[in-house]
């Protein structure tokens, strides 16, 4: 799950751009107060940008006419973009004119800028479009400051100028967990941007059948790219995973525009495919079980040697594998995979390394939703006595026993509440019961 935050305001990029130390030093031969032509401009302590960059990005220009205050201005604007840590400026005064000399340091901290729906534009059409109007621009921006309020401004005219419709956003895109801003996603909105179809350039007849039919459900949504990203990942990934292409992948959606009524575009998504070699399975080890022998843990785990390697399949395999661990009072038990890929012969080995953890045991059962008779026989149907090794499933599925001594006249819901004690490695189980 990504979270996202809105930009900031204006007034709030001014204050974050305080924090950037902008100096002035000035060498007169003259009095600053006279205007003077402005005849050079030096630009040092960047290793990110090119001298023109910089000094495009100042708004100044050799040959306009000067004062202290336009040096100023100049080294604000670079500060407030938020490209630079420090800024620091001097000048001097000759006869011929003004020397401008210019001290920055680069920031270190940047995130890529993604365009989520610009669909009338490749992504290199809109990199150079913005490189030619936000000259500090290269992919990359800091979380905060003006250069962000920059690329949307001209975003917003590029769009303007072709006679698009839509306003242009963006969004600080964040993890759930936290850990910091991820990218920058600029968006067109107050538009409808539809899916009209999809197609797999690099895909074989029988795969691309199923990646066709697997994007049956993304036709006529809403255009947005990290959600195509993200349904690949689910739906399309899959299909060549459980075939033993453990390497392949989906490149970015390319969109072209297939029709345009005022605000509503119909589009047509190519995805490249670059499925990779079926890797075969080489052979399984296993290490760290105890409680389960390797015979049983072989049965769970489909992977023949010699057979494509099923992903998917396995990721399913190991989820039951834990789980027949769970049946035993396991309940933390983790099985991790690792895998050793031989390119020479399209083989994988793979390595399961069990973390089996401690045994739970039945801890105290309570029963709520009953009068005292009807609690009185499902207690008694409750097999998994205090003290016995915990199941994890059993819980799940008591609903078909407890029916058995419940009124047959009433539909019952059964809603389960685990309470693990760490320390004396117990469940407490609530049974609550709901007719219908």
């Amino acid at each position: 799950m990504i979270f996202s935050f809105p930009r900031l305001t204006l007034a709030m990029v001014l204050l974050l751009a305080t924090g950037v130390n902008v100096a002035q030093t000035a060498r007169r031969t003259e009095s600053a107060a006279s205007p003077k032509k402005l005849t050079a401009i030096q630009v040092k302590g960047t290793t990110r940008f090119t001298h023109d960059e910089i000094v495009a990005a100042t708004g100044l220009k050799i040959g306009d006419t000067v004062m202290d205050e336009d040096f100023k201005r100049a080294s604000e604007r670079l500060g407030e973009t938020g490209m630079f840590t420090d800024v620091a400026y001097a000048f001097s005064y000759s006869a011929s004119g003004t020397k401008l000399e210019l001290q920055v340091t680069d920031s270190t901290k940047f995130v890529p800028v993604r365009f989520e729906n610009f669909v009338w534009f490749t992504d290199e059409q809109l990199a150079a479009e913005l490189k030619s109007r936000v000259p500090l621009f290269r992919g990359e921006v800091p979380v905060a400051g003006s250069l962000l309020e920059q690329l949307n401004d001209a975003l917003q005219a590029l769009l303007l100028e072709k006679q698009l419709p839509g306003r242009v956003d963006y969004l600080r895109m964040a993890p759930e967990n936290g850990g910091g801003i991820l990218a920058i996603n600029f968006t067109v909105n107050d538009v409808m941007i539809k899916i009209k179809g999809v197609k797999f350039p690099g895909a074989e007849p029988a795969e691309e059948a199923a990646l066709v039919e697997a994007s049956k459900k993304l036709l006529g949504e809403e255009y947005i790219r990290d959600r195509v990203v993200i349904y690949g990942k689910h739906e399309w990934l899959p299909i060549y995973l459980q075939r033993g292409h453990l390497r392949a992948n989906f490149k970015d959606p390319q969109p072209r525009v297939e029709r345009q009524v005022e605000r509503t575009t119909e589009v047509e998504l190519s995805v490249p495919v670059e499925p990779g070699v079926v890797y075969r399975v080489e052979g399984v080890e296993w290490s760290g079980n105890k409680v389960l022998a390797r015979e049983k843990l072989d049965s769970i785990i489909h992977l023949p040697v010699g057979e494509p390697a099923n992903a998917v399949r396995l990721s399913a395999d190991l989820e039951a594998a834990e789980k027949s661990y769970g049946a035993k009072g396991y309940m933390k038990a983790k099985i991790t995979p690792g895998t050793a890929f031989d390119e020479t012969k399209s083989t994988v080995r793979y390595t399961f390394l069990v973390e089996e953890g401690d045994q739970y045991h039945m801890g105290e059962l309570e029963i709520q939703g009953l009068d005292s008779n009807a609690t009185a026989r499902v207690q008694g149907a409750w097999s998994l006595r205090e003290g016995e090794p915990y199941d994890t499933g059993y819980a799940k599925r008591f609903l078909n026993e407890a029916i058995k001594v419940l009124p047959t006249d009433t539909q019952w819901s059964l809603d389960t509440q685990e309470s693990v004690n760490v320390e004396d490695k117990t469940v407490d189980v609530n049974l609550r019961f709901r007719t219908k």
